[in-house]
């Protein structure tokens, strides 16, 4: 678990965790996106959610954004390659990350890096060496900043259209930790004089 100012960034463990991921999965990717039908539960349980790990934003015990993850064959990224064996080759060990929904309060917040930074850190904690995802093409500046690129050109039907893109560990690391040095010193300045603030730095 890592804190930032009022933000706790962990896996998720509980029932009411794994709720609240099913309904920002349902606003963010049927309700904003428009990927999924309507249901009238209010609620999208993802088709890999037993294989995922889900990494958590929390704010007050509210989610706020979150991702998931996991290095289980079948990738869904295979099926947007014209090459599939892009991410076979040998010495690989891919992790995919899906479902990046933050709440849209939160966008400008350090919600994404670190939810990135913790992403970087279970990668390297289980011997990965590349993060793969299917990138929404109107964020596609968000991931390049993170340090993706792509694999192929967009796939999707008309309005809702995804880019295959890959990133090693070692250029996201590159990429984030100037990120992640600038939020910390954001939040410093901010709650210091309210609350403790613990600074987080790559390893």
């Amino acid at each position: 678990m890592l804190r930032l100012g009022r933000y706790v960034v962990k896996t998720a463990e509980t029932d009411e965790e794994f709720a609240q991921i099913h309904r920002l999965n349902y606003r963010t990717f049927v309700q904003e996106i428009g990927q999924h039908i309507e249901a009238s539960d209010g609620s999208l349980v993802d088709k890999f959610h037993e294989k995922n790990t889900y990494i958590l934003a929390m704010r007050e015990g509210r989610l706020v954004g979150m991702l998931s993850a996991h290095d289980q064959p079948p990738f869904s990224i295979a099926s947007r390659l014209a090459k599939p064996e892009l991410i076979r080759r040998p010495g690989m060990k891919p992790l995919e990350v899906r479902l990046l929904a933050i709440e849209p309060e939160e966008r400008h917040s350090p919600v994404i890096a670190m939810l990135v930074y913790q992403l970087f850190r279970f990668g390297r904690e289980h011997g990965h060496t590349h993060f793969v995802i299917s990138g929404v093409t109107d964020q596609i500046d968000l991931y390049k900043h993170i340090g993706f690129e792509a694999l192929g050109p967009a796939v999707g039907r008309s309005g809702v259209q995804f880019v295959p893109m890959i990133a090693s560990l070692d250029r996201v690391e590159a990429q984030m930790q100037r990120t992640m040095t600038l939020w910390e010193r954001r939040i410093s300045k901010e709650i210091a004089a309210t609350e403790p603030v613990f600074i987080m730095h790559f390893p």
